[in-house]
């Protein structure tokens, strides 16, 4: 990374950047942070492209499992990725895009999802120009980003409820062999997408209450675990709104899910809320009141760990409505949660 300003000495500063480089592509985050914060902090040129760069880094170091931690990462670094060289910047706004995912923030995944397609076809057209594309310097291969700013596109429409629009995007992201410079990397991803657009497809009839896919995408999920969690939340909401007859599957569903006190990261952690906490809302119109309400602990518990305070607030309205048929061991395990020293 170049040397643009003089704030910090250019040797100090070499130095502490260097080493943070050495830790984070060893993959120790959180001991390279505070060497990137150390140049930020020191740095006076605020055009100097190292201190951009480690702005990124730091970003990239900060963003974790809890919510409130992500959204002030967030806040700090959105002034400056747009000051990133072009390849850098895909790799920023996929990772800001996700992060906003994670945070619900549907007007920026939009933008963001918006300028990392916009951007990756620029780029791409740049590389078509001179036949050659090695030389970016992304983490992924190009088509990723070109892939991921349509699959933003269609998540966001999803989530307005906008399915056929939807469709339109993930049906552009199904086959993406047409892009040139596909390595075996690019391959590998570009099936990737495939995957995932059959899998979204699935999701899509669901929502607009095509019951008559359930068995067909749980065998789909079956066989690509990855898409599991995801899938298995799509489920549970499509059953909880059109009143779709899931038992059968639910077992099946439940045994593959990650635990509760597992290590995962913000955006899985996410889903399996959003997943305990609408199969809750089904037991309960089931009338599997205590099988419910363990699953609204779970859910609970979940927000507590992400500091997913709208979450924990949802979970605690809809125990106090059910709170009457809880055992003693269940309100025990809520006063705990609530206090905050409940350790599954």
């Amino acid at each position: 990374m170049a040397n643009v300003g003089g704030g910090l000495g250019a040797e100090i500063k070499d130095h502490f950047f260097y080493a943070a480089e050495h830790l984070f592509k060893e993959e120790q985050k959180a001991e390279a942070a505070p060497l990137y914060r150390y140049v930020i902090e020191r740095e006076t040129d605020r055009n100097d492209q190292t201190f951009i760069f480690c702005q990124f880094r730091l970003f990239q170091c900060l963003v974790g499992v809890s919510s409130e931690n992500n959204r002030e990462s967030l806040e700090r670094f959105e002034p400056f990725y747009y000051r990133l060289p072009e390849d850098i910047q895909l790799d920023a706004l996929l990772l800001l895009a996700n992060v906003c995912y994670s945070l619900g923030d549907w007007k920026r995944i939009d933008r963001y999802g918006d300028e990392l397609h916009a951007l990756a076809q620029n780029v791409y057209e740049k590389s078509k120009k001179e036949k050659f594309v090695k030389k970016l310097h992304t983490e992924r291969h190009l088509v990723v980003y070109l892939g991921h700013g349509l699959r933003i596109k269609g998540s966001v429409l999803t989530m307005q409820g906008r399915y056929e629009e939807a469709k339109k995007y993930v049906t552009a992201y199904s086959d993406l062999g047409w892009f040139e410079f596909l390595d075996e990397t690019g391959k590998k991803e570009v099936e990737k997408f495939r995957v995932w657009s059959k899998g979204n497809m699935y999701a899509l009839e669901l929502k607009t209450g095509n019951g008559k896919v359930v068995r067909e995408y749980v065998d789909f999920l079956q066989n690509h675990p990855a898409e599991f969690l995801s899938g298995a939340k799509t489920i549970i909401e499509a059953a909880n709104r059109f009143d779709f007859e899931v038992d059968d599957f639910l077992e099946t569903l439940v045994k593959k899910l990650p635990p509760v006190n597992s290590d995962v990261n913000y955006l899985d952690g996410t889903q399996l809320f959003q997943f305990w906490y609408e199969k809750a809302l089904h037991s309960f119109k089931k009338n599997r009141l205590v099988v419910g309400i363990d699953e609204l602990l779970y859910a609970l518990y979940l927000a507590q760990v992400m500091k997913y305070y709208l979450g924990f607030e949802k979970c605690a309205t809809l125990f106090r409505e059910h709170g009457d048929y809880a055992t003693e061991q269940q309100k025990l395990g809520y006063k705990h949660i609530v206090e905050g020293v409940f350790d599954l």
